[in-house]
């Protein structure tokens, strides 16, 4: 899957890893609208116009939805038409947190949000599975490169 980031690349960079977010969880996040009660008169309407259309957009943007890091940031890959990357340089990153919401409790492994936040930016990992655990071991590898 590292190829799948070779448009972005600098020549000295390096994949570390590349992450898939949860299928399960990803396909979740759109019925939440539907349980809040706020929206329910809105309902009809929202379904009638998103009943063909949010499908495709949606699993489509699935298949292009990729998380990197390198030996030198932080890299999301999406888009839905288009190929887009947002990134963040370790250098910059200032704080990183993780959140896991009530759909992200599952039977047998949760999942959860990443986010690094600078000064002017943010980058978020959505739906990421052990998210305790990649969050501890991207901090790791930043610290190594921090220090060399």
């Amino acid at each position: 899957m590292e190829h799948l980031f070779n448009d972005i690349l600098d020549k000295d960079e390096q994949i570390v890893k590349v992450i898939k977010p949860s299928k399960g969880r990803y396909l979740k996040a759109p019925i939440m609208p539907f349980a809040i009660p706020i929206f329910w008169p809105h309902l009809i309407l929202f379904m009638v116009l998103t009943l063909f259309t949010l499908p495709f957009f949606y699993l489509h943007g699935y298949k292009n939805l990729y998380y990197a890091y390198t030996n030198k940031r932080l890299i999301i890959r999406k888009g839905i038409i288009g190929v887009d990357y947002k990134t963040l340089d370790y250098k910059y990153i200032t704080a990183s947190s993780v959140n896991v919401g009530f759909l992200d409790k599952g039977r047998h492994i949760t999942t959860g949000t990443l986010s690094f936040q600078s000064p002017t930016t943010s980058i978020k990992f959505n739906y990421v599975e052990n998210p305790y655990d990649l969050l501890r071991e991207i901090k790791e590898y930043m610290n190594t490169v921090n220090t060399d």
